[in-house]
């Protein structure tokens, strides 16, 4: 009995170990070895003009408009976990993933992830504000040109998306590990009238 008792103790002990440091906190908050950081989309629920500057008459368009690339402001904060010697992060990639959602006039097609790359580092207890691009020209020329599920302009249709925007984050002179800090938002596309 003793023998069953310790293996079990000694698993257990082991599973417990193994799951600490996972690297994420909980609620979008990635942990590192000196800082924890978040991001925030400082825009909860983002409308996008697939269209800008058109003129719309009886749902037609009589006016064209030009199609360019919306960006999304992300706040994303370093916050020390010690008094003494926090170090940097450093953001190398940008992944901005689309999830149809609920809500829009007609169910959204699918859009495929897209990425940025990126290079920057943050502070210990530094709030630094990185536009996103959310919705690319390319998109929105793809949207529109879809041979089924295109957005048609000039009639009110709203596609919406739950967006994750993922940073992809290291802690220089810490443990090495890349860790994902994430961002969500709410996207509905739309051209106006």
């Amino acid at each position: 009995m003793l023998k069953k008792f310790s293996l079990l103790f000694l698993v257990c002990s082991t599973a417990i170990l193994t799951s600490c440091g996972g690297g994420d906190i909980g609620g979008g908050v990635g942990e590192f070895t000196t800082v924890n950081a978040t991001a925030t989309a400082t825009n909860n629920n983002f409308e996008s003009d697939i269209v800008t500057d058109n003129i719309c008459t009886a749902g037609v368009q009589t006016t064209p408009g030009t199609v360019k690339t919306d960006n999304v402001d992300v706040d994303f904060t370093s916050k020390s976990q010690f008094t003494t010697g926090a170090l940097n992060l450093a953001i190398s990639k940008i992944t901005i993933h689309y999830t149809p959602a609920p809500g829009g006039t007609v169910p959204a097609p699918a859009l495929p992830d897209s990425y940025v790359n990126f290079s920057d580092t943050v502070a210990p207890n530094a709030t630094v504000t990185i536009p996103v691009p959310i919705l690319t020209r390319d998109q929105k020329l793809d949207l529109l040109n879809r041979a089924t599920q295109a957005m048609p302009v000039c009639t009110g249709t709203t596609f919406r998306y739950y967006v994750d925007i993922i940073f992809e984050v290291s802690e220089p002179g810490g443990n090495g590990q890349v860790k994902p800090v994430t961002a969500k938002t709410t996207l509905d596309v739309a051209d106006s009238q």
